[in-house]
């Protein structure tokens, strides 16, 4: 089965992850805090393993949430 990537939000500061899990809830990978006003395609984050504890006792707490960015609209002059 295959992983899931989404962006996570820290409850308390706004600061966002990208955040790797398996198809059974095991993080596999991480990366950020990244800055919200350019966030990449999830397909291309290299997930690292350096903040992996952090992210597990932060999601323990319940400090971090999946978090949907909005789709940029784009301007349109009349």
């Amino acid at each position: 089965m295959s992983a899931t990537k989404d962006f996570w939000k820290h409850v308390e500061n706004g600061r966002i992850y990208a955040i790797k899990c398996s198809c059974f809830g095991e993080i596999l990978g991480a990366c950020g805090p990244l800055g919200p006003d350019n966030l990449p395609d999830l397909d291309d984050v290299e997930y690292g393993k350096d903040i992996l504890i952090w992210v597990e006792t932060t999601m323990a707490e319940g400090k971090l949430r999946r978090f949907n960015p909005e789709p940029v609209k784009s301007c349109q002059t009349h």
